[in-house]
């Protein structure tokens, strides 16, 4: 077998574009070069992979049988170089802990502070992404560590719950009900729910619109950004709508706006993501102790 990978990916890029003057321009080659290097894996198969007959350029019944095989087996040759790259010397004593923004209020500091203590040879930094953001920060090799709620499943990569979090009510401080130890979410449904847009992240948004619903309420949804800071705040705290965040955000808003628990149950999932074949013992050791700050968070939430 003396084909390479690197003629499979030009093979595939003609697959792809049909064109074999466009798949030069997307590799960087000439055209003379993606025509020889079609031409070699040709002769190294045995068999015609693309039908040159007519004006344009067709896949032959081998050749879709090839541009298949030939996905399967670059994916594969990533995936491979990736593994081993996690052993390489400047990434055995780091860890990048990708986060969503509730994360980063109470969680991650807690976490980083202790690994600073506990883990001396581990060179902790941390990223912070918008809701919806962990899994693809994640799967793009930009983050060894993915941290968030709803995180979405994904190749090769390991997820587990780690906590649940009670969700509080955000509102202005000068409402009425602000200075209550808890409210029903009844009380408030003369008021539109702030929350960010469908599409930065269903699964969530449709859970917080459940949790309405299982408060006996429908509230009229007021679009805002993936965070809810700047200009769209002053919605709550001048008592023009309300918010459903998880408990670590109670202080990391606005001194205008204020937070009340929630009566009846009412969570968030926090989970944690990586990558299923990351075996390296310090970052498994920095794993364990997120499980405990978690776990400790997640109890004292819970005391009365």
């Amino acid at each position: 077998m003396a084909f390479t990978l690197r003629q499979l990916q030009v093979f595939l890029t003609v697959a792809e574009t049909l064109h074999f003057g466009r798949a030069a321009e997307r590799l960087h080659i000439s055209q003379p070069t993606v025509s020889q290097e079609v031409a070699r894996l040709e002769r190294t198969v045995g068999v015609e992979l693309f039908d040159r007959s007519r004006r344009s350029v067709v896949l032959t019944e081998a050749g879709e049988v090839m541009a298949a095989e030939s996905a399967r087996l670059l994916g594969q040759a990533e995936a491979l170089l990736a593994r081993v790259r996690l052993h390489e010397e400047s990434r055995l004593g780091t860890a990048r802990i990708v986060a969503s923004p509730s994360v980063v209020n109470r969680l991650l500091p807690a976490v980083v502070s202790r690994a600073e203590q506990e883990l001396p040879g581990l060179d902790t930094t941390e990223l912070a992404v918008d809701t919806g953001q962990v899994t693809a920060t994640l799967a793009a090799e930009l983050a060894d560590i993915g941290l968030g709620r709803f995180l979405a499943e994904a190749d090769g990569y390991r997820l587990e719950r780690i906590a649940d979090e009670p969700v509080v009510v955000a509102l202005g401080r000068d409402h009425p009900l602000a200075g209550r130890d808890s409210l029903r979410l009844a009380e408030l449904r003369d008021l539109p729910l702030l929350l960010w847009p469908r599409e930065q992240h269903p699964r969530y948004y449709d859970h917080v619109l459940g949790l309405c619903a299982e408060h006996g309420v429908d509230p009229p949804v007021l679009v805002s950004p993936p965070r809810i800071v700047g200009s769209r705040l002053y919605l709550l705290a001048r008592n023009r709508a309300f918010s459903l965040v998880p408990g670590s955000m109670t202080g990391h808003l606005t001194e205008a706006v204020a937070t009340v628990r929630l009566e009846g149950r009412a969570v968030l999932p926090l989970e944690m993501q990586w990558r299923l074949d990351d075996r390296r013992p310090r970052l498994a050791a920095l794993r364990d102790l997120i499980r405990q700050e978690a776990a400790a968070l997640e109890h004292h939430r819970r005391r009365p």
